[in-house]
């Protein structure tokens, strides 16, 4: 049975009349009236009386047909209309990870935003994952989209947008006296613990702490790394270390923590936006175009 069968019985129901039903449809007459007959026939049942001197009426059969009949293509223009949305990447699912600090940037929130925009139907699921932790999930499928800090190399099968470019600022004691600075040089910084997020890789605040070492004229001394920028934080607010950290992570309001920017170490860092080149699902390839409308005018990676 043809959709196009049950198309044209419903205009003839409520026609009452082949000849105006078939101009309604753009039909011949006469082809009409054949779906009519190829619907009756494969039914095994008389949907219209079709008398000579009368106008066709329906029968007792074709009056409960035409109920169901409605709903049926009622559900099959939602059906079409599902696939056609879900195409086009408004419905579907798709699964992001975020490190810690990409929470207060703004730039996360800005993109989930859009993927909530009226008639767009995605189901988000986000989760709290390290960059090189999201690098693997990519490459082998565990997530579709990562928001992570910016690396000079990436997984062959993966690219990436950068999203923000921020200063990269001094996280000290509120009470030390550090905080009485309003741009701390690198010398000062001399006598300092460093704690910095470590995820056992080449690339990461390792290298940032060398260069304002470097540029201080001292070796730097570490602490024990930590998970992510909010646990260095903590340690921060404690007394115990200072930190560099990216700029928007001021928002946190971790109590005992001031914020101050390097007087002679201009150092920045980038968040990006990564995901598969060849992803394929719609609804992630729909999170992919606002997380680059999202995107600053240069790609990063």
């Amino acid at each position: 049975m043809e959709l196009r069968w049950l198309e044209s019985f419903v205009v003839v129901a409520e026609e009452l009349h082949f000849g105006r039903a078939a101009d309604r449809l753009h039909l011949a007459p006469s082809a009409l009236s054949a779906q009519i007959r190829a619907l009756e026939s494969h039914l095994g049942v008389r949907l219209i009386d079709r008398g000579r001197r009368t106008r066709p009426a329906l029968t007792s059969a074709g009056r409960l047909f035409l109920e169901e009949t409605r709903l049926t293509l009622a559900q099959a223009a939602r059906a079409v209309a599902v696939g056609r949305r879900a195409g086009r990447g408004e419905l579907g699912h798709a699964r992001i990870a975020y490190v810690a600090s990409a929470a207060f940037s703004g730039v996360l929130t800005d993109v989930l935003g859009r993927c909530a925009a009226p008639g767009t139907d995605l189901t988000v699921q986000v989760r709290e994952l390290e960059t090189p932790a999201q690098l693997e999930a990519l490459a082998c499928g565990d997530i579709d989209v990562g928001f992570l800090r910016w690396r000079p190399e990436y997984p062959s099968e993966v690219t990436a947008a950068c999203l923000l470019t921020e200063d990269v600022v001094v996280a000290v004691p509120a009470d030390a006296p550090l905080a009485a600075y309003e741009a701390i040089p690198a010398a000062a910084l001399r006598e300092e613990s460093f704690v910095a997020p470590h995820f056992d890789e080449e690339y990461g605040c390792r290298d940032q702490i060398l260069e304002v070492a470097a540029q201080g004229g001292f070796s730097p001394r570490c602490a024990p790394p930590v998970r992510d920028y909010v646990a260095a934080l903590t340690l921060v607010g404690g007394g115990l270390a200072v930190a560099l950290v990216p700029d928007s992570l001021r928002r946190a309001h971790l109590p005992g923590v001031a914020y101050r920017p390097l007087a002679d170490v201009p150092l920045t860092t980038r968040l990006v936006g990564a995901y598969r080149r060849q992803e394929t699902a719609p609804a992630v390839r729909g999170v992919i175009r606002r997380l680059r409308e999202a995107a600053v005018p240069t790609a990063a990676g």
